[in-house]
């Protein structure tokens, strides 16, 4: 039974959307750095620490909790979809979800609480907000992550953008420009990779109770169009302001364009209603939202700027 339920906290972390998504910010956010400050190591590793809470326990866990009860994750097959299959599997019940959730979020609290106190009031002017956005994600009766448009700016680009901020803040002291730039081109692209996550899931979605609005299926079911335009959307945002920030900051930025554009073709070419080709094409734009934060560890251990 303990096994079990280690396993199923395991598993609701969802590992590799939050290797994408909040370790690959936090690379990305040191690589940004235009210089380590002493003493760096150690709220480098509590941001991550609190990137792994936030993400893999609080918004994932009030995630799974409330899909459940909704009804949108109860029979979803798809494997990288569908929340993290943790209930699904019998290896955590509903309620002990929402239990990790909190704990996590007390923890969350107290590590942001500390970090703030010995290195500064910066992190909590990140954390808490990144927190709020998290939690209204899910929690009746907000809900953003079940309204069109808000799920993705009010609910996960300030968690997205606030983790690579706050390693780039942990890393050198301060916000460069480039800080703040990689942060805006992160979230937008981790927004496209979300909402390519989100197709497979359309048909479930528009049956919950409440009905599951996220944009794909708003555009698909109300507009008329396919869902996947809204990720190819985001990618063509991420690939304008990829260029202007080439052509402004630094020319590193010339990969995010080009990883932007390998995103806007791939998601252009979904074939709706494919299941199997809707969860290839939601790995692929996970991949490269990794690949940007890898790309720019890469340069800055070249010592390219």
């Amino acid at each position: 039974m303990l096994t079990a339920k280690l396993l199923g906290a395991l598993q609701l972390a969802r590992p590799i959307p939050l290797t994408v998504w909040t370790l690959g910010c936090v690379l990305l956010g040191a690589a940004a750095a235009p210089r380590l400050q002493a003493g760096w190591e150690i709220p480098l590793a509590a941001v991550c620490i609190g990137g792994v809470l936030l993400q893999g326990y609080i918004t994932h866990g009030l995630n799974d909790f409330y899909d459940w009860l909704s009804g949108t994750d109860r029979e979803n097959p798809a494997w990288l979809s569908g929340g993290s299959h943790a209930v699904q599997s019998g290896r955590l019940e509903p309620q002990d979800v929402l239990r990790i959730a909190i704990v996590a979020s007390a923890i969350y609290l107290a590590l942001l609480a500390g970090l703030s106190l010995s290195r500064g009031v910066d992190f909590a002017l990140l954390g808490v907000p990144a927190l709020l956005a998290a939690i209204a994600y899910s929690l009746p009766p907000i809900r953003l992550g079940y309204r069109p448009l808000l799920g993705e700016w009010l609910g996960m680009f300030p968690t997205i953008a606030a983790g690579v901020l706050a390693a780039g803040y942990a890393a050198s002291g301060g916000f460069a420009p480039e800080i703040w730039a990689v942060a805006a081109i992160q979230g937008v692209l981790c927004g496209a990779s979300v909402m390519q996550h989100h197709m497979s899931d359309i048909d479930l979605d528009w049956e919950a109770k409440p009905r599951k609005r996220t944009s794909p299926a708003f555009w698909q079911r109300s507009v008329g169009r396919p869902g996947s335009e809204v990720a190819m959307a985001y990618s063509c945002l991420a690939l304008v302001l990829s260029l202007a920030f080439a052509a402004t900051i630094s020319p590193r930025f010339l990969l995010t364009a080009a990883l932007s554009l390998a995103a806007a073709l791939i998601a252009r070419r979904t074939r709706v209603g494919s299941r199997p080709d809707e969860t290839r094409r939601d790995a692929a734009l996970k991949g490269i939202a990794l690949a940007n934060a890898l790309g720019f560890a890469m340069f800055a251990l070249i010592g390219l700027r």
